[in-house]
């Protein structure tokens, strides 16, 4: 595997595209491990911190996962939904996937695992989502945008997890793939709005209303439609500007 420094400007996305483009061209397989943070650091000439943040992303979005002990260490997903992803990837870059139609996928999706969750009332254990939230909530009072968007997207995937359906957990990582491709390009939106809307919706889980966090979901996933429009909008008129001054 061969990686290159890079610029301090974009460390965590430029990272995680780095890895991601070697899990993706096959030069990184199923099962491979990767080098240690320290030694991640030295190779890409940023902080252990910075190689933390970007791991971390690629096991949201189901790239990585982690396991402990001696011979423990980041590895390539085995059971990654990167066929999938891909796909959908090649699709959203040429313009084959509109925003309307991730978010209309999304809705769907999200709806379907609230359903499964609720049907597992029993054993359901909110603690991760519970603990996601609150370092959200950190990280956006904080202002470290990354690291909020990155906990803001984790949450759905955790919410996936609950349902023990290994469909829906690939579903709901490979659109949470293409969801990050999008942030990236127009920038992070919404703030504190997200944080309550996350409470609002575990306060109905923890009552087993279904109903009640379903329709707080799929309000908070159309207003966030409606900002990233205006993201897009304002990208590309700031995009125009810059051209016509040349």
């Amino acid at each position: 595997m061969t990686f290159h420094p890079v610029k301090p400007s974009r460390l965590f996305e430029e990272i995680s595209r780095q890895i991601g483009d070697q899990i993706r061209s096959g030069q990184l397989k199923a099962g491979d491990k990767l080098p240690n943070e320290r030694k991640l650091a030295s190779t890409f000439a940023v902080s252990r911190h910075a190689v933390r943040e970007a791991l971390r992303s690629l096991e949201t979005i189901g790239q990585l996962e982690f396991k402990k002990g001696a011979s423990g260490g980041a590895f390539v997903a085995k059971d990654n939904p990167l066929p999938f992803t891909k796909i959908m990837r090649g699709m959203f870059e040429v313009g084959g996937i509109s925003l309307e139609q991730l978010t209309e996928a999304r809705l769907a999706i999200e709806a379907a695992v609230i359903a499964v969750v609720g049907d597992r009332f029993d054993d359901l254990d909110l603690t991760s989502l519970e603990a996601n939230v609150d370092a959200a909530e950190r990280e956006t009072i904080a202002g470290n945008l990354a690291k909020k968007t990155q906990l803001n997207v984790e949450f759905h995937t955790l919410l996936s997890d609950l349902t023990g359906n290994p469909i829906l957990i690939m579903m709901t990582k490979s659109l949470m793939s293409i969801l990050l491709d999008f942030i990236k390009a127009v920038g992070s939106v919404m703030g504190v709005d997200v944080i309550q809307s996350r409470r609002r919706f575990l306060r109905h889980l923890r009552d087993r209303d279904i109903r009640g966090a379903t329709q707080e979901m799929e309000r908070h996933l159309k207003i966030l439609h409606l900002h990233y429009i205006r993201a897009a909008s304002n990208k590309l008129e700031t995009a125009g500007t810059k051209n016509g001054n040349q």
